[in-house]
Formats: C-alpha cells, sequence, structure tokens
C-alpha cells in the first residue's frame, strides 16, 4: 500500500480553549500515539486533510512530516476521528503510530464482484450486510480492499465471513458465521414492512414516561471534547 505524507505541526498544550484556537486557524488538533510511548499533540491543515482523505482509503498509511523529532517520518494510521453533530465539522484526529514489525487492526472495504444468479435470473434483491471488515496484520499486508465474488450467488443464499478468501499473512477478526451478502425475494421485503407497522404502537399510545423498548436508539451523543 503506498503511504501519504502529511504535516503535523506540534503542540505543547491542549484542552477545550487551545482545540478551539487551532480550529479558528484552519487546522484540525490531533494526538498522535503508540502503546509504549506518551501521546503527542499536534495539528494538521484541515483542507490538506481533507483533500487527501477524499481519495484515500480508511486504512490507509500516512508518513507524518513534523518538526517534532519523535514524529518526523513515522508510520501511523487513522484510528479515530470526531465530529461536529450539529455543524458536521472535523473536530478531532486520533493517528495510531505504527511499526513494521508489530499487527495492528484495521478495517478493510468489501469489493462486491460478479453478477448474482439470484438476481440476474430469478429477480431476487441482493442485500448486503456488511461493507468492511476488522483484521488484523503486520503493516506491509493491509489489503487494499477484499473481494466478495457473488457470481455464484443464488436465490435464498448467504455468502459469510468464513467464506471470504483472506490474503496470506491476515486474521479475520469476524465471527465466521457473519452474513456478508444474500439475495432475497423482493415479497419477502413486501411482507415486512407492513407487519412491522402493525406492529408499531398508535402515535400516544405509549405511557407517559415509559422506558423505551429494548433495542430502541439511545439519545444523540455528544460533542468529544479534547482532554
Amino acid at each position: 500500500m503506498q503511504q501519504i505524507e502529511i504535516s503535523v505541526e506540534p503542540r505543547s498544550t491542549a484542552g477545550s480553549a487551545e482545540a478551539r484556537r487551532v480550529r479558528s486557524e484552519g487546522k484540525i488538533p490531533c494526538v498522535c500515539y503508540h502503546r509504549h510511548e506518551s501521546p503527542m499533540h499536534g495539528a494538521v491543515s484541515l483542507r490538506e486533510f481533507t483533500n487527501i482523505a477524499s481519495r484515500v482509503r480508511p486504512n490507509q498509511i500516512f508518513t507524518l512530516k513534523s518538526s517534532n523529532a519523535s514524529l518526523n517520518g513515522k508510520a501511523a494510521v487513522v484510528k479515530e476521528i470526531q465530529e461536529s453533530y450539529v455543524k458536521r465539522s472535523l473536530l478531532h484526529i486520533d493517528f495510531q503510530l505504527i511499526r513494521d514489525d508489530e499487527e495492528i487492526t484495521v478495517s478493510v472495504g468489501l469489493k462486491f464482484v460478479g453478477e448474482a444468479p439470484g438476481v440476474k435470473l430469478d429477480g431476487g434483491i441482493l442485500t448486503v450486510a456488511m461493507h468492511e471488515v476488522e483484521v488484523s496484520c503486520l503493516p506491509k499486508n493491509i489489503p487494499d480492499m477484499i473481494e466478495v465474488d457473488i457470481s455464484t450467488l443464488k436465490m435464498g443464499e448467504n455468502i459469510h465471513a468464513g467464506d471470504l478468501k483472506i490474503p496470506a499473512g491476515v486474521k479475520l477478526l469476524v465471527d465466521s458465521d457473519r452474513s456478508i451478502a444474500s439475495v432475497v425475494q423482493p415479497k419477502a421485503l413486501e411482507v415486512a414492512a407492513p407487519a412491522a407497522e402493525a406492529a408499531a404502537p398508535a402515535e400516544g399510545a405509549a405511557a407517559e414516561g415509559a422506558a423505551p423498548a429494548e433495542g430502541a436508539a439511545a439519545a444523540p451523543a455528544t460533542e468529544k471534547k479534547e482532554k
């Protein structure tokens, strides 16, 4: 996988006030960390990062450029991006420093190839349950993507995680029985929708103060503040 350079400006202080100052200058606060080292605070150009992010994969390896000798030339992957739920703006980036001899956990996208007979010949609908999977491997073995061949997928059949062809040196971290994709009857989807509507309580029927049903969506999370 090709490595892409990104500039990281070191910061000596952290905290919410410092993060706001950095953002006002058109930069994104970030932290670079490794389990054997103390985290280092920095900032990257918002314009540079968004330009790069628009053309690379989520598991892209970056080479850091910095005046901080402890960061300059180090390889890293983006482990987490914090966004504003209101403005949809980038708030903070976590870079995980990586080493050539240490395995890391990353998400790899799935690329579906071929045409399912269950869709082409029987008029079924292809449903995709997973668009990426987690794997563990050395940085040099990180796949750009993992292909999912659906050319033999018939009506009512599933492709499971255990059916994927994982490259040598890469360990799949998803249960082998997890469904990746399937072909279903269109009527199955049409019947499911009215059934779900009939099961839903009428507006105002729920008792005031009643607890939400198990599995109901939680309240939106608040934005994370930099510590």
